[in-house]
């Protein structure tokens, strides 16, 4: 025996391994008649038993295709278990009877004052690569850390083995290297009914479902939610998601905890690895997290798809947005330590995986080339297959009364708003920053919100630029119904093609001040020039979108077109009236008539500077350099007059500019009525006005400025003013809210208010369409005015 010893040790250290074993002919290693396999997977162990014929002794054996130390005793867990642990010393197999009571490796029986009651008869290891001992002791010892071991179904039993073959001595095992079982210890010979219940399937499927869910389905989760804002189906996925994420976690959780709840005790916690000690505490704040998540979603889903007013959501970064990126954040560092501690290669690599499909996303998304996903559009086909054009009447109170009865007969609960010239269909789209904006903008030209240049009247939000991706998704709800056709304003000289639409580059080549805070800026562009056969019913309610070209810090703006303002329509208009007074008072007249020229080379944009910071009024007004800028439109143009009706402009500051070139149409008309009405046909058509069909109607405009210098574009308004004593039917009246005098129109010295207009208008209630545009608030109060007075018919720019 002591050769087979030598030899051992001899090849163990020659070779550096266990593969010692002992052959002692009384190394007794025959095995007992009654067989149960209490392990087939990632470890096989066998357990062989059979009592003496008076049932007062038990020989057993236990055999495992390891080589390390091994353990096996009776008990559920680790809190209550007689056990008979096995170590490998100098090629030895030494055996203890111990008893557990916690977590910690478990005391012999002798140093807790009990004794040691089994005797080994035989061992081996490294026999095929298998380790046994074989064992006996009596069925009832006496010893109170001793279990009786009688023949009975069902008896529980743990066991237990090391990590790997350097696991000689007890230590801490791994997850897969323990198990609980139940064991009917009938001695009966052959094999008896094992139920084999791993203590470690909780494990696993905590494992498992927190890697499918925090590893993969969370980032689908986010996804849906941060790359699909407008789909309707958005929320419900995403919210789905994640209540099945969180209750899945927890669940399991709660299920692997119910085994050992003891490791959340600090004096087991602190045994515990430094990977899975970043696990629990990450796992805990996490579970915390997710609850305070899936509430917080909840209520935030109801604020988005309420159409109530709510401050407290904004296109900013939610709160919700915001602490479920750090709730992903801490989730993925408790995978990541959970991965360590268990050291899965193969999960790690999908989890990089993941996240570098998530990041190449971001780019895509940023970029704005991800694929835009709607519900697509249901009133396109509607349209199409009535033939209705939308255009017949006046667009915005068409869509925002609804009470066409085609529309009745649909019985649609659409939400249509105009975008790009275009009745684009929202019922089916989710805003990200609450659904409440629907109503605020329903029926409106959203082109300027979409764009940033122009923040939405009734909320206090700044401008916001939506993204390319937003741009997109609202393509996907146009109708492919035209309010009517783009103003062809354009022409460039290159081709000599007309163009309706154009995002081009031009250049400040003048600026005439008319106060110390208002200017009129002239743009021109080398390439493009504008079309002068426009009028003011067809450019009134268009608009432009400007940017610095160089300067991507200041915000872009919306500034209404204002063609009634260029030099060249400026003098053509002082000129025409001259030729009237020439006309009226029967003078002779010259050879060469007023006439405006086919082309003009400047755009002009009249521009109020703000002191703000970023902001692009007080960055142009300070732009001395002829600097360049980026001019997109014109947008809009969504207002269409009909013959005969009664037009009431109430205004505010600049909020007079979109108004000017209707009123230069109007003046136009009103030269034209007059001569026509005093001198005949032969003699209007004297006057080239530029106009090819003309519209009558009457307009009732009352104007809020601080100053009488404020009054810009008087030489339209008041010139309009003194031809209405040669009208047989005045078709324009002017009230004007101020401090300071004037002989041309009356001024009042307070606030438009109920009172103000019903002294002024005459069909308050009837066929009048009121036209508001000036700061938010007054616009906001005015509006509260006129429906207050039941008046519906409103728009407000």
């Amino acid at each position: 025996m002591l050769g087979i010893l030598l030899f051992g040790l001899m090849q163990e250290i020659i070779l550096g391994s266990n593969i010692f074993y002992y052959n002692d002919p009384g190394n007794d290693i025959s095995k007992p008649r009654t067989h149960a396999r209490i392990s087939q997977f990632n470890t096989i162990i066998d357990f062989y038993f059979e009592f003496s014929q008076d049932s007062q002794e038990v020989t057993m054996m236990i055999e495992i295709d390891k080589i390390s130390y091994f353990s096996l005793g009776q008990g559920q867990s680790m809190k209550d278990a007689d056990l008979w642990v096995f170590e490998i010393d100098s090629n030895m197999i030494i055996g203890n009877d111990c008893y557990s009571s916690d977590r910690k490796k478990p005391p012999t029986d002798a140093s807790l004052g009990g004794r040691n009651d089994i005797e080994i008869l035989g061992f081996y290891y490294n026999q095929e690569g298998k380790s046994g001992v074989k064992f006996k002791r009596k069925s009832i010892t006496g010893d109170k850390y001793d279990k009786d071991l009688l023949q009975q179904k069902g008896v529980d039993m743990i066991w237990a083995h090391g990590k790997n073959n350097k696991s000689l001595k007890v230590e801490k095992h791994g997850k897969d290297t323990y198990g609980q079982v139940k064991i009917d210890m009938i001695d009966k010979g052959g094999d008896v009914d094992v139920d084999i219940e791993e203590e470690n399937k909780y494990f696993k499927l905590h494992k498992w479902t927190n890697f499918i869910c925090w590893g993969v389905a969370s980032d689908l989760a986010i996804i849906i939610g941060r790359y699909y804002k407008t789909w309707i189906y958005r929320t419900y996925i995403h919210g789905l998601l994640f209540i099945l994420i969180i209750s899945s976690c927890l669940t399991t959780a709660i299920l692997m905890l119910n085994v050992d709840w003891e490791i959340l005790l600090w004096k087991n916690f602190k045994k515990e690895s430094v990977q899975n000690e970043f696990h629990i505490v990450f796992f805990m704040i996490l579970a915390i997290c997710m609850i305070v998540q899936c509430i917080g979603g909840i209520l935030y889903y109801n604020m988005l798809t309420s159409y109530k007013r709510n401050q407290k959501v904004s296109v900013k970064p939610s709160y919700h947005a915001i602490f479920g990126n750090a709730v992903y954040v801490i989730g993925k560092l408790q995978i990541i330590a959970g991965l360590f501690m268990d050291n899965d290669i193969s999960i790690m690599l999908i989890l990089g995986l993941v996240l570098t499909i998530r990041f190449i996303l971001e780019v895509l998304y940023q970029k704005g080339s991800l694929k835009v996903m709607t519900n697509g559009n249901s009133s396109s086909s509607y349209f199409k297959k009535q033939q209705v054009i939308p255009s017949q009447e006046p667009l915005i109170n068409k869509i925002n009364a609804s009470n066409l009865e085609v529309i009745e007969q649909w019985n649609f609960d659409k939400l249509w708003c105009i975008y790009h010239n275009q009745i684009i269909d929202l019922s089916q789209m989710i805003h990200p920053a609450g659904n409440y904006i629907w109503k605020l903008i329903e029926g409106q030209d959203i082109t300027k919100y979409v764009l940033g240049a122009y923040p939405v009247p009734q909320l206090t939000l700044k401008p916001y630029h939506h993204s390319s991706y937003a741009l997109k998704a609202l393509l996907k709800y146009k109708t492919g119904v035209y309010i009517n056709q783009d103003l062809e304003l354009f022409y460039d000289i290159n081709t000599n093609r007309s163009i309706k639409k154009l995002k081009a580059i031009w250049t400040v080549t003048s600026v005439n001040p008319y106060t110390f805070l208002i200017a009129k800026f002239g743009f021109t562009n080398q390439q493009f020039q504008l079309k002068n056969d426009l009028n003011g019913l067809e450019t009134f309610g268009s608009y432009f979108i400007i940017k610095s070209d160089d300067n991507n810090d200041i915000h872009q703006r919306q500034y209404t077109m204002v063609l009634s303002m260029t030099n060249q329509r400026t003098k053509y208009r002082k000129d025409l009236l001259e030729l009237f007074r020439k006309i009226i008072n029967l003078q002779p007249l010259h050879k060469d008539l007023p006439k405006l020229e086919e082309f003009d080379n400047e755009l002009p944009l009249i521009i109020k500077k703000y002191e703000t910071k970023n902001g692009f009024s007080n960055f142009i007004h300070q732009d001395n350099r002829q600097g360049q800028y980026i001019i997109e439109g014109p947008f809009g143009n969504s207002i269409q007059i009909e013959n005969n009706s009664h037009l009431i402009f109430i205004a505010g500051g600049t909020g007079l500019f979109p108004f000017l070139d209707i009123l230069d149409y109007q003046l136009r008309v009103s030269y034209f009525d007059i001569v026509q009405m005093k001198l005949g046909n032969e003699a209007s058509k004297l006057i080239d006005l530029g106009i090819k069909d003309f519209k009558k109607f009457t307009i009732t405009m009352f104007l809020a400025v601080n100053s009488i210098d404020d009054l810009i574009g008087r030489d339209i308004y008041f010139a309009l003013l003194s031809l209405q004593q040669y009208l047989n039917t005045p078709n324009f009246k002017l009230i004007i809210k101020g401090n300071f005098k004037l002989k041309e129109c009356p001024i009042i010295g307070t606030r438009f208010t109920q009172q103000t207009f019903m002294d002024h208008i005459s069909d308050l209630h009837q066929s009048a369409t009121y036209f508001i545009c000036g700061p938010p608030q007054m616009n906001q109060e005015t509006e509260i005015i006129l429906r207050q007075m039941g008046i519906m018919k409103i728009m407000v720019f």
